[in-house]
């Protein structure tokens, strides 16, 4: 015990300077020097030199498409350092691999009329310093930043084209394989990474030549394919590990294209209830929220299943309220009457008008005040990543009914996360919701995840700021150029790793592993000859004495 004292005295020492001094015991943040005559560090950047115009440009209409670049956009505007420009070029369609090549085809045929127009108003309102590209069917975005010899930052809530980890895939671009290949068998995983990929190349080829030969013909670069845009760029994703499968993240991932997660995003403030929203939800303490995004549509058929089910929810008082924003869903597509499992018919214009007590429909929701608010205690969603990241970070278990583009991998990523149950577009059924809503109240692991979940998102929300830096340190570094030219090479240059610029052999270390290889092989082949040799040489020794001694019997 003599022996440890001094250790322990010393410990305890360290405990007390640490929480006089950074207060790491306490939840309150030190605003002062800790002792007087002490000297703060400066923690601001100096922001005199750094260019002020950004223009940011959004592919897809709608809050949860825009939501993270606006986001980032307060942030540095908030910092009085820039001035930020918006644009929007609005696309539709649904997505698989025909659907995209046709939608990429639209693209290629718009995109002399697209590219033209964002090139005007880049060159004589705007005049950007930068451009913030979404990086969905955005090519326009990317080609006039590299026209205008201009660095461009890549912003979405996937990434595809960077870092290759063999035990994930994005559904959306491999049909038929998991977002996780940790459960899946030998042929499964076979075939998602040495056959799935090439059909996908196979399928959008054609498509890609076409659109490249009207971009060389508008004296832009060749691009083999669509991810080439985001090389020799800053790259934001809107999304973090919990509900995306944890994979290596190098300071660059591939090609000189630079990968950050920092999301989820998130404003500071959102609006509040509407009076008749706050009086419902004051009212049930048990409330289901169901919202299924603005460009998202069920057949009639499931939309009269849904609002079945949210009737029986509280039929069977498995909530005591239901919230439905309808958004563009169009009320005639519904049947004129319900009728329930226990074979009683209500009117469905009475459920529609919120002349059932229980259940109220609103074209309008402020989505996350609601899911903040304590009684809500179900989020039945189409599962878009603006949604999720709402869910969990108001710590709301979630019913998932993904209906296109991500949000099948979104609802089971979030399944295996296990915070989420999945329901089946394809094979709705009343029985199923009601199962599951209850589920996702009762059990113990559900929740805990949920909680897990929504430590992370809190945590991990605080990384806007970190985006706004990556994007003030672009701004500042292009407008160092010692060319004075936009140069990509110097311009994230402390994020490129020497493998980049050693060659794939040299930079793998293929050329010392093999050989390493070689030398341990010769090594083996000599003791294997060797032994060998000595065998015969005994072998022989031993059969010439037997054949001696034969011949002297």
């Amino acid at each position: 015990m003599l022996i440890k004292q001094p250790f322990l005295t010393g410990f305890f020492l360290f405990i007390i300077l640490c929480n006089s001094f950074c207060n790491v015991a306490g939840d309150t943040v030190v605003e002062g020097p800790p002792i007087s005559g002490w000297i703060p560090r400066e923690t601001d950047i100096d922001r005199s030199e750094i260019p002020k115009n950004i223009m940011v440009v959004n592919s897809l209409e709608g809050w949860s498409h825009i939501r993270y670049t606006l986001t980032i956009g307060n942030v540095l505007a908030d910092r009085d350092s820039v001035d930020i420009r918006y644009q929007k070029d609005i696309v539709y369609g649904d997505y698989d691999l025909t659907a995209a090549a046709d939608l990429i085809g639209r693209q290629a045929r718009s995109f002399n009329e697209t590219f033209l127009k964002l090139k005007k108003i880049s060159e004589e309102l705007v005049k950007p310093d930068l451009f913030i590209c979404s990086a969905v069917y955005n090519e326009a975005c990317f080609d006039v930043a590299w026209a205008m010899k201009k660095p461009s930052i890549g912003v979405a809530t996937i990434f595809v084209g960077g870092v290759h980890s063999p035990y994930k895939s994005e559904p959306i671009f491999m049909p038929g394989c998991k977002v996780s290949m940790e459960h899946e068998s030998f042929w499964q995983r076979f075939i998602c990474e040495m056959f799935i990929p090439f059909r996908f190349l196979w399928k959008l080829d054609p498509v890609f030549k076409k659109f490249n030969e009207l971009r060389v013909s508008m004296g832009l670069p060749s691009q083999r394919t669509t991810f080439d845009y985001w090389k020799n760029s800053l790259f934001l994703v809107d999304n973090f590990f919990g509900v995306e499968i944890a994979h290596p993240l190098p300071p660059n991932c591939q090609a000189s294209l630079f990968k950050v997660d920092i999301g989820p995003l998130f404003p500071d403030y959102f609006p509040p209830l509407t009076p008749d929203l706050e009086q419902f939800i004051t009212a049930h303490k048990r409330t289901m929220f169901v919202a299924l995004g603005t460009h998202i549509y069920l057949t009639p058929e499931n939309n009269m299943k849904l609002l079945q089910s949210l009737v029986e929810t509280v039929e069977n008082d498995i909530v005591d309220g239901v919230i439905w924003s309808l958004g563009k869903t169009n009320k005639d597509e519904f049947e004129p009457s319900i009728t329930l499992s226990n074979g009683r018919t209500i009117s469905t214009l009475d459920v529609l008008n919120n002349k059932y007590p229980n259940v109220h429909i609103t074209s309008y929701a402020p989505q996350f005040t609601i899911l903040n608010h304590t009684n809500v205690k179900v989020f039945l969603s189409h599962v878009g990543s603006g949604s999720i990241y709402e869910s969990l970070y108001t710590g709301t278990p979630i019913l998932a009914l993904p209906i296109s583009l991500d949000q099948p991998s979104n609802a089971d990523k979030l399944v295996l996360a296990g915070v989420a149950l999945r329901l089946n577009k394809y094979n709705l059924q009343v029985s199923e919701v009601l199962d599951k809503a209850e589920r996702l109240q009762k059990n113990e692991t559900i929740q805990l995840n949920v909680k897990r979940l929504k430590t992370l998102a809190m945590i991990n929300s605080k990384r806007k700021y970190r985006a706004a830096d990556l994007v003030e340190f672009v701004l500042q570094v292009s407008a160092w150029s010692p060319t004075n030219e936009f140069n990509e090479g110097w311009l994230y240059k402390e994020w490129v790793p020497p493998k980049n610029r050693m060659g794939f052999i040299k930079g793998n270390y293929l050329d010392v592993y093999a050989t390493a290889i070689g030398i341990v092989v010769g090594i083996f082949a000599v003791l294997i000859w060797g032994v060998i040799k000595i065998g015969k040489l005994i072998y022989g020794g031993l059969f010439k004495s037997r054949g001696d001694k034969t011949k002297n019997d």
